[in-house]
């Protein structure tokens, strides 16, 4: 016969073993972080997990916290998680501020009626508590001088400053850009924008918005554009193991990688300037080449590397960007690099030795 009594002050104390232990939902895995981000100074990550809505209008994040998606954010020094904010739909970039005091992301949605809920949303750190939405925008960049947001809508490109919520520049030359990146030095905003005949790299004087320089068209949509350190020099991730490098005065393209792999790449330079990176969508592997040279310099993969999207769209969608996310990035020192595939991955470049993981 059980002794219910005995029974219950068992309870307790299997809970408390399951916390120190960390054996707390043994049979549910860690999901892909479908975009990351180092802070500037390396001391904080965040990892952005897309997740389901509860389908209601106006939808907010799944009830079940295994389905919702989730912003966190944690430090390098502990390895603790010092913030979490729950959301929903395709988070497809990620970023701290230069303080380290506010997180942004962006996130793709549409409702089950196909009613279009795109957002970026600036947290508070300290607080969880949401500071700053812009509605209807799909994209964004933090400013690296300053505390400023660039972030883009169907039709136009704004900045912002963080601050006081002043919109202080119109970027009309980028409005409705699929992606956007700030130069090194905050002097350029680039983005991917829409051309007669396809998709172009537009890049902007900060100084003179309307003062900008716009590449020759390619004829399929890619979503991937970042500046190299020097600022001399943008890449973007296509199709098929692609990767294009592009002169920024001109905006021409002078080479091309390939890492031979099928998915969509996503491009990263090491702050050194020494490496280009490049992560393919499909399946999580990293290829790394020497920038003097062309050369490859190392290739990893990832098990379970692949991740979905939540987003619904007809299988002739011209534009899906939330098939390419910023999933891949590196360390302000170049000697590591950061991954989505469960929950988030540090891995040394030079060894490919994994530092740390990021659980949800």
């Amino acid at each position: 016969m059980i002794d219910v009594r005995s029974a219950l002050l068992v309870v307790p104390t299997l809970l408390l073993l399951v916390e120190a232990t960390g054996w707390a939902a043994p049979f549910v895995p860690a999901r892909d972080a479908h975009s990351v981000a180092f802070s500037r100074d390396g001391q904080l990550v965040v990892t952005g997990i897309s997740g389901m809505s509860d389908e209601e209008f106006p939808p907010r994040p799944h009830p079940n916290p295994r389905k919702c998606g989730v912003v966190q954010v944690y430090s390098i020094e502990t390895r603790q998680r010092v913030a979490r904010m729950e959301t929903f739909g395709d988070l497809t970039e990620v970023a701290i501020s230069n303080d380290n005091k506010m997180v942004a992301a962006a996130r793709i949605h549409a409702t089950a009626d196909k009613l279009e809920l795109n957002e970026v949303r600036v947290w508070d750190i300290a607080t969880r508590r949401s500071e700053f939405v812009f509605d209807r925008c799909h994209a964004f960049c933090l400013s690296p001088q300053g505390n400023a947001i660039a972030v883009a809508s169907r039709q136009r490109c704004v900045v912002y400053d963080l601050a006081s919520g002043e919109k202080l520049k119109h970027f009309e030359p980028l409005g409705g850009a699929l992606a956007l990146s700030y130069s090194p030095d905050g002097s350029q905003l680039a983005g991917i924008v829409r051309a007669a005949s396809g998709f172009a790299v537009c890049v902007s004087e900060v100084a003179r918005p309307t003062q900008h320089a716009t590449s020759q068209p390619l004829a399929a949509a890619f979503y991937s554009l970042t500046f190299s350190p020097s600022g001399l020099l943008l890449a973007s991730g296509h199709a098929d193991g692609n990767v294009v490098l592009w002169r920024v005065d001109g905006v021409t393209p002078v080479r091309q990688f390939n890492s031979r792999g099928r998915g969509l790449q996503r491009p990263f330079f090491s702050p050194d300037g020494s490496l280009l990176g490049a992560g393919d969508q499909r399946n999580g592997d990293v290829v790394f080449w020497d920038l003097s040279n062309g050369k490859d310099l190392a290739r990893y993969t990832f098990e379970k590397g692949a991740f979905h999207t939540y987003r619904t769209r007809p299988k002739d969608s011209l534009v899906t960007p939330e098939k390419d996310p910023k999933r891949f990035a590196f360390s302000p020192d170049s000697q590591t690099f950061l991954s989505g595939p469960h929950g988030g991955i540090i891995r040394q470049v030079a060894t490919g030795q994994d530092t740390h993981r990021f659980g949800d």
